[in-house]
């Protein structure tokens, strides 16, 4: 190891006023939000209500009691304008009552974001979201196991989401206890596709964490393993195909770091035409790569959810239906619109359609705005810092760009909490930022002596 690539150690100062009661409100929330069903099935629709008051009160207090006209100055306008245009659509929407719970329920949670932007540094928040995703994962397997090996079925929720004494269907149930036999899993969270998204987060902070020192490496490493295979497990095509753009854009924005304007936008101008190539042939043999991840052509449904979708854009398309978020169920026109093997479905399973339904061209453009202003910030902190711990913002948002495109959640719970992070706190001035090394990122990353070092094993606090 030499100075250049010596990493750069990063202690956290556990002993400033509030930080337990901050760090502990992060957990609670970010897996509230993260594996929602396991709260509700847990202890029911009532006591998710208060575990989410006790949020909203906790992280309003704490945002309040900090410096909160400096997180409010450097929200982008585009947020603003998207949450004020989704409170105006209740002056036509056609459920104006739900559009106004909706709009409130998206500001608390836009309220929860800015406390995770005041309160913690990027380093924290990695920490944060690294260590709930462990605490899911190991639970996941664990609440699997019970039930393969012990129960030997699947396991009904404590507080039944569905009527009668049976599930109607096995979605309803908290996992089908398939852990042995080939099929799904679906976790401590109840769902595969959030169990795959969960696990991504993981892959990401994992590798992150990893490379940054912040905590034990053997432990990031098996936490690693552990979220690599609940990806294969929970058998998520949106999941997969969001890992391979994190993969890419870990690859170019690591090769761009340190390179002139010309060689680095030819990086981009390569990466977006090989992207462009392989969603062609994706496309081509849809079949045939579905198969693989053992889902219809047309993704489990989804072509079908979409026509109902697009046709209810072309009823509205300028103001949209009136912002509901996820869909409610009982209500017109959603209520009955979609329902597969006698399961009904409350989301347009693609954030964009679903925006656009929702609020129209005028909703989908702030949408879009704001999502590429981010990404262009993102993307310029990850490339120009030299500190890796700069990475998992961009890699994380480009998964949800991509798994955005099968399912709505980056509008609900912790899909738009992570998008309020990012479009938020990358706005912060630069000193704000840990001291940029004197050499590229990836010279640490490829250099075995840091890789192999025991000086800094250490866990950060």
């Amino acid at each position: 190891m030499n100075a250049l690539t010596q990493p750069i150690r990063v202690i956290y100062n556990t002993r400033e006023k509030g930080y337990r009661a901050k760090t502990w409100l992060a957990y609670l929330a970010v897996f509230t939000l993260l594996a929602g069903d396991a709260v509700r099935y847990t202890v029911g629709w009532y006591g998710w209500g208060a575990v989410l008051a006790t949020i909203a009160i906790g992280s309003f207090t704490l945002l309040f009691k900090g410096d909160p006209i400096s997180t409010l100055k450097i929200v982008p306008w585009p947020l603003t304008a998207l949450l004020g245009y989704m409170l105006i659509s209740t002056l036509w929407s056609a459920y104006p009552g739900f559009t106004l719970l909706a709009t409130l329920s998206q500001v608390l949670t836009t309220g929860f974001g800015l406390f995770m932007v005041s309160q913690f540094s990027w380093r924290h928040l990695l920490r944060v979201f690294a260590n709930v995703v462990r605490f899911i994962l190991i639970s996941s397997f664990i609440f699997e196991f019970i039930a393969a090996a012990i129960v030997r079925g699947p396991i009904a929720p404590i507080f039944k989401n569905y009527e009668g004494d049976k599930p109607p269907a096995a979605a309803f149930y908290w996992t089908g206890g398939h852990l042995f036999d080939g099929e799904r899993i679906q976790g401590i969270g109840g769902n595969s596709n959030l169990l795959a998204f969960a696990a991504m987060i993981g892959l990401v902070v994992f590798a992150v964490e990893y490379a940054i020192i912040a905590t034990n490496r053997p432990l990031s490493a098996v936490s690693a393993a552990l979220a690599l295979i609940a990806v294969v497990l929970a058998k998520s095509a949106g999941i997969g195909f969001a890992l391979a753009a994190v993969a890419a854009a870990a690859l170019v924005s690591i090769a761009a770091e340190g390179k002139d304007r010309d060689t680095r936008h030819r990086y981009y101008r390569v990466a977006w035409a090989v992207s462009g190539t392989m969603a062609a042939i994706v496309l081509a043999f849809r079949a045939q790569v579905f198969e693989f991840f053992g889902k219809s052509p047309d993704m489990t449904g989804r072509s079908g959810i979409w026509k109902l979708v697009l046709g209810l854009i072309e009823q509205k398309p300028i103001q949209g239906w009136g912002w509901i978020s996820h869909w409610v169920p009982g209500v017109k026109p959603f209520e009955g619109l979609v329902v597969i093997k006698n399961v009904p479905y409350y989301q347009a399973h693609n954030a964009y359609l679903d925006v656009t339904m929702q609020l129209g061209l005028i909703g989908l453009a702030l949408f879009l705005t704001l999502l590429l202003l981010t990404f262009i910030k993102l993307w310029r902190l990850a490339v120009r810092h030299t500190s890796a711990l700069y990475l998992w913002p961009i890699l994380l948002f480009m998964g949800l760009l991509v798994w955005s495109l099968t399912e709505s959640r980056m509008l609900i719970e912790i899909g738009w909490v992570l998008l309020v992070i990012f479009a938020v706190k990358v706005n912060e001035p630069e000193e704000f930022l840990e001291p940029r090394g004197r050499s590229p990122k990836r010279a640490r990353l490829l250099a075995r002596g840091p890789l192999r070092s025991r000086l800094l094993q250490r866990k950060d606090r």
